[in-house]
């Protein structure tokens, strides 16, 4: 599940990549609700979302947009954001794209999880039966934190796809995995990619622990 930040700083983050995530240029502006938006950086109200808004402008991170209607990244910003990209590579969190269904339960807490935890990375998943905008906000700024992705196709979910694909575009190690009966059922846009395709859950945590060990020192 996703985890509350350790400090003030990693919320600061979420919220310098919550306007990166929704601009198309360096002078747009994003306007907050902060009635609704406070969870998108893990703050626990208003007031405390609105603590973050300060220390970021005081940090020169964010600026007011046009008009003093709502913020945009200044250009220490920007800079955070870039250290912040390089830092990914060396980031431990391993962000997780699956099915999250019932029968995928054995999947994860006997596969997936205990070859990460063998392997170094801490996994990460957000678990929602519906996604709406708010949770995918959350969604992509935890996938350009992690230092890798797997992601697991069985059952078909859009969801599996978007946000490999997103990892995929930012260079992110992504290892693509599949239980043997759901294999025909792959995307042709993907079937190209060397899934890992496992049985049983024991069988996908040896071979995911030998992939992390063949794709990443």
């Amino acid at each position: 599940m996703a985890r509350r930040p350790d400090d003030p700083f990693e919320s600061i983050n979420l919220l310098l990549r919550r306007i990166q995530n929704e601009v198309s240029s360096p002078a747009q502006a994003v306007m907050f609700e902060q009635e609704h938006d406070y969870p998108l950086i893990y703050a626990r109200g208003p007031e405390e979302f609105q603590y973050y808004i300060t220390k970021a402008r005081e940090l020169d991170f964010i600026e007011t947009g046009p008009d003093n209607h709502g913020y945009r990244l200044g250009l220490e910003g920007w800079r955070r954001l870039k250290e912040l990209e390089e830092d990914r590579t060396q980031s431990s969190q391993a962000f997780i794209a699956m099915w999250f269904d019932d029968e995928m339960k054995s999947a994860y807490t006997e596969g997936i999880e205990p070859a990460l935890d063998e392997s170094g990375y801490d996994p990460i998943r957000i678990d929602m039966e519906e996604h709406n905008e708010k949770i995918d906000d959350r969604i992509i700024a935890e996938i350009r934190q992690s230092g890798l992705v797997v992601a697991d196709f069985t059952g078909q979910r859009g969801g599996v796809y978007y946000e490999a694909g997103f990892a995929n575009g930012l260079g992110i190690p992504l290892i693509w995995t599949c239980h043997d009966d759901a294999v025909e059922n792959l995307h042709f846009d993907t079937r190209q990619y060397n899934h890992i395709v496992w049985q049983e859950p024991v069988d996908l945590r040896s071979q995911l622990v030998d992939r992390i060990a063949a794709t990443l020192p």
